[in-house]
C-alpha cells in the first residue's frame, strides 16, 4: 500500500513538471511572437525594435514567387515570372495609407519606411525615396533598384516590388526582417538578450557570403560591386534564426575590379570608412574589407565603431592593443566567459588584417570568408544547429 502511494505522488510530481514546462514554452513563444517593427538601413534601422502602439496595416496583392524569402532564392538573376512586381505610385500610396505618418518606422536623409502587410498576412517594408530635384538622390535611389533587381543570395535583402514612375519620388518594397539590426542587438537599443558567440559568429560569416559574393560578381557575369557602407546599421537579422542579410545599396559602385571609382562613390559610415578612401578618395573592393574588418571588431567587443565626441574610434582604440595583448579583457563583457577563446583570437588576427593601413596588405573576401568559415567553424555549427531546432520548436508549438 506504501509503494502505491509513493508510485502515485511521484507520478503526480512527475504531471505538474511537465505542464510547468509546456506552459513556459508557450509563454515564451508568444512573448517572442510580438510584432516587430521594420525600419530602414539608410535611417540606421532597416528593422527596427517592436513599439508600444497599435500599427496600422496596409495590404497589397503580390504572387507567391514574389514574396518568397530571398533566402529561398537562387543564386542566379531572376527570371521573368520571379522578377519583382512594378507598382504604380497610386498602389504604394494605398500601401502606406497615403503614407501616414503612423506607419513610419525608420528614416533616413532620403527616405521614409513604412511598415506594410500583403494580403497573405506577410509583413514588409515600403522604403519610399524622394529626391526633389536632387540628382545624387536620383542616382542612390537608380543604383540600389538596379542592383537589387538583379541580384539574388540568401544574405543581401530582398525586393519584391518597387515604383519607379513618379517624378519626384520612388519606393522598394522589401522583405521584412523579425531580428532587428545588428547595430540594435549590439548597442543595447532592444529589448532582447544579448547575442550568444555562436550567433556572432554566424551573423559576420553570413555578411562575408554576401560581400563575397558581391566582390567575385557572381550573378551570371555581372561585374564586381562595390557594396560601399558596411555597417553594423546595414545588417538585418532573421527574427528567428538569426542569421544575416546585408542591405542599402544605394552607396554602391559597378564595375571595378579592384581598382577605383569615381569619387562621388560610397563614403561609408562614421568608424567603418576606409582610411585610404579619405586620403585619396579611391575606393574599392579593399575599402569593404577595411568595413568589415571593422565590424568584426565591433562584434567582439560590443563596441561601437564610431567614437562619442572628441574620442578615437573603435579602430584606434582597440587595434593597438589587440595587437599587443591579443583579445585579452576584450571581449563583450555581456559574453560573461560563455563563448569560445580560441575563435576570438583567431577572429580577432582576421580583423587586424583586414584594417591593415594599405589595401594592397588586405585579404580579398573570398579569403576572408573561408578563415571565418574555418576558424569559428564550431561555433558556427551550433548557431545553425540551436536555429533549426527553434524554427522546429516554433511550429511544433503552433500546431498545439
Amino acid at each position: 500500500m506504501d509503494l502505491a502511494v509513493a508510485l502515485a505522488i511521484l507520478f503526480f510530481c512527475a504531471l505538474l513538471l511537465s505542464s510547468a514546462a509546456i506552459a513556459f514554452l508557450l509563454i515564451r513563444h508568444f512573448l517572442r511572437r510580438r510584432p516587430d517593427v521594420a525600419a530602414d538601413p539608410e535611417a540606421q534601422a532597416a528593422v527596427a525594435a517592436p513599439r508600444h502602439h497599435q500599427q496600422p496595416q496596409y495590404e497589397l496583392a503580390l504572387s507567391s514567387s514574389e514574396t518568397a524569402p530571398a533566402a529561398a532564392a537562387a543564386k542566379q538573376p531572376a527570371d521573368k515570372d520571379d522578377a519583382p512586381r512594378r507598382l504604380t505610385w497610386r498602389e504604394v500610396e494605398a500601401m502606406t495609407g497615403g503614407f501616414d505618418e503612423a506607419a513610419v518606422v525608420g528614416r533616413g536623409g532620403s527616405s521614409i519606411v513604412y511598415l506594410a502587410r500583403l494580403r497573405d498576412g506577410a509583413p514588409v517594408a515600403v522604403k519610399v525615396h524622394r529626391w526633389c530635384g536632387g540628382e545624387r538622390r536620383l542616382r542612390a535611389f537608380r543604383q540600389e533598384l538596379d542592383l537589387l533587381r538583379r541580384l539574388r543570395h540568401p544574405h543581401i535583402v530582398g525586393l519584391l516590388a518597387f515604383s519607379d514612375d513618379h517624378e519626384e519620388g520612388g519606393a522598394l518594397v522589401l522583405e521584412y526582417l523579425a531580428g532587428g539590426t545588428l547595430a540594435d542587438r549590439l548597442h543595447g537599443t532592444t529589448t532582447t538578450a544579448p547575442l550568444s558567440w555562436p550567433q556572432r559568429m554566424r551573423i559576420v560569416h553570413d555578411v562575408a557570403c554576401a560581400l563575397e559574393h558581391l566582390h567575385d560578381a557572381s550573378t551570371g557575369g555581372a561585374p564586381p560591386v562595390v557594396h560601399g557602407d558596411v555597417s553594423a546599421s546595414n545588417v538585418l537579422l532573421d527574427g528567428r534564426k538569426l542569421g544575416a542579410r546585408l542591405c542599402d545599396l544605394g552607396s554602391a559602385c559597378e564595375g571595378f575590379s579592384a581598382a577605383v571609382a569615381p569619387t562621388r562613390a560610397a563614403v561609408g559610415s562614421p568608424g567603418y570608412t576606409d582610411p585610404f578612401f579619405l586620403r585619396t578618395g579611391i575606393v574599392s573592393k579593399k575599402s569593404d574589407v577595411y568595413s568589415f574588418g571593422v565590424l568584426l571588431l565591433e562584434v567582439l567587443t560590443g563596441q561601437p565603431a564610431a567614437g562619442t565626441s572628441g574620442s578615437e574610434n573603435l579602430v584606434a582604440r582597440i587595434l593597438p592593443r589587440v595587437r599587443e595583448h591579443g583579445v585579452e579583457g576584450l571581449v563583450d563583457t555581456r559574453l560573461g566567459e560563455v563563448y569560445d577563446e580560441e575563435e576570438a583570437g583567431d577572429v580577432a588576427r582576421i580583423a587586424v588584417e583586414c584594417v591593415a593601413p594599405q589595401p594592397g596588405l588586405r585579404p580579398a573576401m573570398a579569403q576572408v570568408r573561408a578563415a571565418i568559415a574555418e576558424k569559428a567553424a564550431r561555433s558556427i555549427a551550433k548557431a545553425d544547429y540551436y536555429g533549426q531546432h527553434h524554427i522546429q520548436l516554433s511550429k511544433l508549438l503552433e500546431l498545439t
